[in-house]
């Protein structure tokens, strides 16, 4: 009963200094989290990559695999996946397996589904003469890849990449079902000691609002960064889409003389009206 009482005369008032007091109970929560989200998103790119590779194979074999893993993990709902690879897996089969790598194993698999897609997409967007002039000049296909399409990949889905590191931000959160004190876990646990509801979960609400508008406006540069170049204008606004323009033009050039020169040989080696 005196419980339940102090329960509601503590709730009866806001106190904003509750927060600011209890910022280091916030701090090392956040920073798990900004650490769940970085190991796992930086592993979800590589494996969404590869992914993306494999799906874009002409293997009868290969595609139709990568196929239904995209499928799989984009279908199975983020907390249900969670509980099973650390209950249904871990648990169940004796794996050694912390609850913070089983979430971190949770996020990468899923988000790698959703980044291979993502990632294919912008591939597959770069036109296929981007590439035969590439290989026109001399190229190989991997210089091809990583000099001619990968530039302008990028630059594609850097948004929606951002998009998706959001997501995991915000995704992360939904580990501390397995008890790792993440800053949903340590807020639930502050709240349940102080009975300062409102404050506690206020202050969350900040801090993820500020993770969220930080990232936004990070991929927001580096959108600004890999911005398309107009090649025949020069218009360029940093040394990077500079640089950029130069190989393009360069690349412009070669292709030009390339078809040049076969036109000359092409009228060389025609019959002249004239004859016979």
């Amino acid at each position: 009963m005196g419980a339940s009482l102090n329960g509601v005369l503590a709730q009866a008032t806001f106190r904003p200094e509750f927060i600011w007091d209890n910022r280091h109970i916030f701090l090392d929560g956040v920073w798990l989290t900004i650490r769940i989200a970085l190991v796992a998103f930086a592993l979800a790119t590589v494996l969404g990559l590869a992914v993306a590779l494999l799906r874009m194979s002409k293997s009868w074999i290969v595609k139709p695999i990568m196929a239904a893993y995209v499928n799989v993990f984009r279908a199975i709902p983020l907390l249900v996946f969670v509980l099973f690879v650390y209950y249904g897996v871990a648990i169940h089969f004796g794996f050694s397996t912390t609850a913070i790598q089983a979430g971190v194993l949770a996020l990468t698999l899923q988000y790698s589904a959703w980044l291979g897609e993502i990632f294919r997409s912008g591939i597959q967007a770069v036109a296929d003469g981007q590439r035969q002039a590439a290989m026109s000049v001399g190229m190989s296909r991997p210089q091809t890849f990583f000099r001619v399409v990968t530039p302008q990949a990028t630059r594609i889905v850097t948004p929606p990449t951002g998009n998706m590191f959001i997501g995991m931000i915000k995704d992360s959160s939904l580990v501390y079902i397995i008890g790792v004190p993440e800053l949903l876990r340590v807020s639930n646990l502050l709240a349940n000691r102080t009975f300062r509801y409102f404050e506690v979960y206020l202050g969350t609400v900040i801090v993820y609002l500020i993770l969220t508008t930080a990232v936004y406006f990070l991929f927001k540069y580096f959108e600004q960064r890999f911005q398309l170049v107009d090649v025949l204008t020069s218009k360029v606004r940093s040394p990077f889409a500079r640089a950029r323009s130069r190989q393009l033009q360069r690349l412009q050039e070669a292709v030009s003389e390339n078809r040049g020169a076969d036109s000359s040989l092409g009228r060389l080696g025609s019959p002249s009206p004239n004859t016979g």
